[in-house]
């Protein structure tokens, strides 16, 4: 029941994960690219560059993070009302492209990328809130004592990583103009970010697997 468990878990963090990359996207492009970078989402919010509802963006991915973030780091409280939160929030938005008269598409005119998406999300969206529900459900029916998880190496040299990519952005997306080029850099730090968080093990072996040591 808990690889079960688990396994549910990651796989609704993984979704979430996957849910942010278009409010992180226009946050890196509207930085970098300025006011000739024009971008809309949620609800119709938009802006050029950092102006309009640019600071929309931010609440948004502080939300989306802290699920993340407590979801990987032992999901204690509040963790579980913010995955709600986030999950309604997206149920929103595909709710109201799935009931809306036009067809709606996602665009990515960067990467030349254009698919109706109203018919799609807002299924999917219920399906993981359904999931994320009955996770939480099993989750306090547990009562699970609070899980202190160590930050790994692995997790410091992610986010590294994840900083080593802004100048990056900076050369592709302001200095050289190649923003197909800052559009995967920015996918890849998006997901090295998400990675910074995850409960990597401890590789170092115990005494009994160590080189020399035997055991009578």
């Amino acid at each position: 029941m808990k690889k079960r468990s688990n396994f549910l878990l990651r796989l609704i963090l993984l979704y979430v994960m996957v849910s942010g990359f278009t409010f992180w996207l226009p946050i890196i492009r509207g930085f970098f690219d300025g006011s000739s970078y024009t971008w809309s989402g949620w609800l119709g919010i938009g802006g050029s560059g950092i102006y309009g509802d640019y600071w929309l963006l931010f609440l948004f991915v502080s939300v989306l993070l802290s699920v993340i973030f407590l979801g990987w780091r032992g999901a204690q409280k509040p963790f579980h009302w913010l995955l709600l939160i986030w999950l309604l929030l997206l149920i929103i938005e595909s709710a109201s492209m799935f009931f809306s008269t036009e067809t709606i598409y996602f665009k990515g005119d960067t990467l030349g990328t254009e698919f109706a998406i109203g018919n799609i999300l807002f299924p999917i969206d219920i399906l993981f809130l359904c999931l994320a529900t009955i996770w939480i459900i099993r989750d306090f029916k547990k009562k699970r004592p609070k899980e202190k998880i160590p930050w790994m190496k692995s997790n410091r040299v992610m986010l590294i990583i994840f900083l080593l990519i802004f100048p990056l952005q900076l050369i592709t997306l302001r200095v050289l103009d190649y923003d197909q080029i800052g559009v995967i850099l920015t996918l890849f730090q998006w997901i090295i970010l998400n990675l910074s968080f995850y409960p990597y093990k401890n590789k170092t072996k115990s005494p009994e697997q160590s080189p020399g040591h035997t055991v009578f």
